[in-house]
């Protein structure tokens, strides 16, 4: 049971460290970001309070989810026009198209919303808890396994000494 344990536990965390190790790689490259929806404008799609991954491209295409700067605030909308330089957006809530925004003010693409996001953002702190819970099992477990070991290698030892006696 032991083993299976182990080798569970280690893959949980060799996938954990890989997607935090790719993560940390773009958003330091600044090609990624995460934020957080604080209203319905583009409700049943991305919902309030949702945090949502942005990675950030080159160009962005009509039909297009993105997040841009305007006026010290982020709008995360969808872009319906691009015509004479300008970008089009609209929230799939709202009647009313926006202004028109220019490329660089785009802060990126929405790739991700929702979903495991939001869980891992809103229990971050209960899944540290849990893989330092996991982590301290395999310690224990680990253990356990390495002193069966020498409790068969001692017991192997003293078997052979008792021979040696009997001579």
């Amino acid at each position: 049971m032991s083993k299976i344990f182990k080798i569970l536990f280690n893959s949980i965390l060799i996938l954990l460290i890989v997607i935090l190790g790719v993560y940390l790689v773009l958003r330091f490259a600044n090609k990624i970001k995460v934020y957080n929806v604080e209203t319905g404008s583009m409700e049943d799609k991305i919902h309030t309070g949702d945090y949502i991954l942005l990675l950030r491209k080159s160009d962005y295409q009509i039909g297009d989810i993105v997040t841009y700067n305007t006026k010290g605030y982020f709008v995360t909308h969808r872009i319906v026009k691009m015509e004479d330089g300008k970008v089009i957006t609209k929230g799939d809530a709202n009647n009313v198209e926006d202004e028109g925004i220019s490329e660089e003010q785009i802060e990126g693409k929405v790739i991700y919303c929702g979903g495991i996001l939001n869980f891992v953002i809103n229990y971050k702190f209960v899944i540290i808890a849990f893989l330092i819970g996991l982590y301290l099992l395999s310690c224990y477990y680990g253990d356990e396994d390495h002193q069966e070991r020498n409790n068969i290698f001692l017991g192997e030892e003293e078997k052979n000494s008792k021979k040696r006696k009997i001579k």
